[in-house]
């Protein structure tokens, strides 16, 4: 695991010029904002997502402007979908392998428990909630099948070297939330980007022992189209909402940069900082509690388990 990470020092982010990326859910909100900072650094973009009309209209747009982007319709719920999506994304880079790899695909939770929920009843069962089993498939078991397969894709041998290109050890990026440092009401949301964080957590040093680096960003809540009501009602509540903006510099950074590695990052309204998701770092417990006192505070006492 790497020091805590240095998020200020200049970058040249030329050595993602011609590197194979994959961007699971990346063809809207945070995935979108993404695939497109790639492609602008010259990258090889694929970019896979379930929603094909919307994919297809996406990298359109970026080829219109000299871009080069890939979609390929994925069920990141699926196993054989993502095999596909990264046998797509291979075939579409120069080398015949894949450099680095973002799990951006999420879906919103729902709350706990709801006003119009019928009393309990022995004359009834009460329905599934068929809504939070699919939070679980996309943001939990869609991570972990990406996690995986790009443990398993990184060790393919690269076609052909490049005496010109510098060394670089492949990336992945999982994006959670800083939901996964918190205790909030919408719990099927919640607990699946705890469980994005227990498979960082599980997988980082697993990874680094490969010479691969991976690395978890954790946004605050963003103005997305995923999250646009929960925005809206933190404006209403007096909070900070973030600028999504900032993930997709974030993960870039995590790509570019070979010293971050193993590093949670969390990105809140005003800044973006090293979550010290460690032992050292008390499991982020002594940022998070300087969090929650300073820009997040109150925050808690409205959507939060305890005040």
């Amino acid at each position: 695991m790497g020091p805590i990470a240095d998020l200020k020092k200049p970058l040249h982010f030329s050595i993602l010029k011609n590197k194979t990326v994959l961007i699971t859910g990346g063809v809207s909100g945070l995935g979108a904002l993404i695939a497109t900072a790639f492609a602008e650094q010259g990258a090889l973009v694929t970019a896979a997502d379930i929603n094909e009309q919307q994919g297809k209209a996406f990298a359109q747009e970026l080829i219109q402007k000299g871009l080069h982007i890939n979609f390929v319709t994925t069920d990141v719920s699926d196993w054989t979908s993502q095999v596909n999506a990264f046998k797509s994304a291979i075939a579409f880079g120069q080398r015949k392998s894949i450099d680095i790899v973002v799990a951006a695909a999420g879906v919103g939770g729902s709350w706990y428990t709801s006003k119009d929920e019928e009393p309990p009843s022995l004359d009834k069962d009460p329905p599934e909630p068929t809504r939070s089993v699919s939070v679980f498939d996309v943001n939990a078991k869609g991570v972990y099948f990406t996690s995986k397969l790009a443990h398993y894709y990184f060790a393919l041998p690269s076609a052909r070297t490049e005496s010109s290109t510098p060394s670089y050890s492949k990336s992945l990026v999982v994006i959670s939330s800083l939901a996964g440092y918190l205790e909030l009401n919408n719990v099927d949301y919640t607990a699946s980007k705890w469980a994005v964080r227990g498979m960082f957590r599980a997988t980082r040093t697993l990874m680094e022992d490969q010479g691969y680096r991976m690395n978890l960003i954790a946004p605050w809540v963003m103005d997305t189209p995923m999250s646009k009501g929960l925005a809206d009602l933190c404006r209403e509540k007096g909070f900070p909402v973030g600028d999504a903006k900032n993930v997709a510099d974030t993960v870039i950074r995590c790509a570019a940069d070979d010293s971050i590695s193993g590093r949670a990052l969390g990105i809140g309204a005003a800044e973006t900082f090293d979550l010290r998701d460690d032992i050292e770092g008390l499991n982020a417990g002594i940022v998070m509690k300087g969090y929650l006192e300073g820009e997040a505070k109150g925050f808690m006492k409205f959507f939060g388990q305890r005040p």
